[in-house]
């Protein structure tokens, strides 16, 4: 499986899946740990979908306290982390893997069931996502926690998650502090990929682990 990973943007992208397996990160795709810049909010973007999405992010973190403390992080999210960041490891499991990748969505859409906060945050990101899929492309399913966001694009070639990837990772609109994807293949005409980002300046790095 090819697993991308994007910060500041870091990106994993692991390696493309056929069925449910996972296969090995490519580390060659794998970027150095770089510095991620906070993406303030300046004044004249006050009203725009920029402004409402890193408020609503800054709302979240807020909410459950300091990120880098593994134990404030929901329980779907530390599926997928390690030493307060995204684990390439966990990742490569979870995304190459139908039961695994449903029991994630699961878990993170019971963590956000109590907590209105995490659901504004899940519509925000939920919308910015599907604004950037192609015209034959379709989000199959989507959930987040507090710093992290999980989820799964259909669509009809490999070029479309791809594009969709870079033009998520890179947009303004929606700041996203690293990106893990893993392109998928389900039969003929079904590709796309799922995917993993964190939306909290202080959970954006991609550790081995």
């Amino acid at each position: 499986m090819d697993v991308r990973v994007w910060s500041a943007m870091a990106v994993v992208v692991l390696a493309g899946c056929s069925g449910s397996q996972a296969g090995s990160v490519d580390e060659a795709e794998v970027p150095g740990a770089a510095a991620v810049r906070s993406q303030s909010v300046a004044a004249s973007d006050a009203g725009s979908p920029r402004a409402a999405t890193a408020t609503a992010t800054a709302g979240a973190t807020a909410a459950h306290g300091y990120a880098n403390v593994e134990g404030h992080f929901l329980e779907g999210e530390r599926l997928l982390m390690a030493d307060g960041g995204v684990s390439a490891q966990k990742s490569e499991a979870v995304l190459g893997s139908d039961k695994a990748f449903a029991q994630a969505i699961g878990q993170f859409e019971r963590d956000a069931s109590s907590r209105p906060e995490v659901q504004d945050l899940t519509g925000l990101y939920k919308a910015a996502a599907t604004r950037l899929i192609g015209r034959d492309g379709t989000l199959v399913s989507f959930a987040c926690g507090y710093s992290l966001c999980v989820g799964e694009i259909r669509s009809r070639t490999e070029e479309d998650f791809s594009a969709w990837s870079e033009a998520f990772g890179m947009d303004k609109a929606s700041p996203v502090y690293s990106l893990t994807t893993a392109p998928m293949t389900w039969g003929r005409d079904q590709h796309g990929g799922r995917f993993v980002f964190s939306v909290d300046p202080a959970a954006n790095a991609i550790t081995g682990q």
